[in-house]
């Protein structure tokens, strides 16, 4: 069993977890749903990133999903609406 991350809001933290994918390489993708935003960590759990949104934020995200051709779809329970980032792997 692995387990990563804590309560808080650096890098590797979470406020409420709500959703999570792991994409072609092993590396785990999580909707923060309190810190409203969504961060990638490495097969073992070391933070890695952040997917920015910045351009078009996010308010409580919930579930994500990502696409065959480069995107993480995300269900963004505040603004009411799905939102669609180019997430690079």
């Amino acid at each position: 069993m692995l387990k990563f991350g804590s309560n808080g809001e650096g890098n590797g933290q979470f406020n409420a977890p709500t959703g999570v994918a792991v994409d072609s390489n092993g590396n785990i993708i999580v909707a923060d749903w309190g810190n409203s935003r969504i961060q990638v960590f490495d097969g073992s759990g070391s933070f890695l990133s952040y997917i920015n949104t910045s351009a078009d934020p996010l308010y409580g995200p919930q579930g994500l999903a990502l696409t065959s051709d480069g995107h993480v779809v995300v269900a963004d329970s505040g603004n009411h609406c799905f939102k669609v980032y180019r997430y690079l792997q």
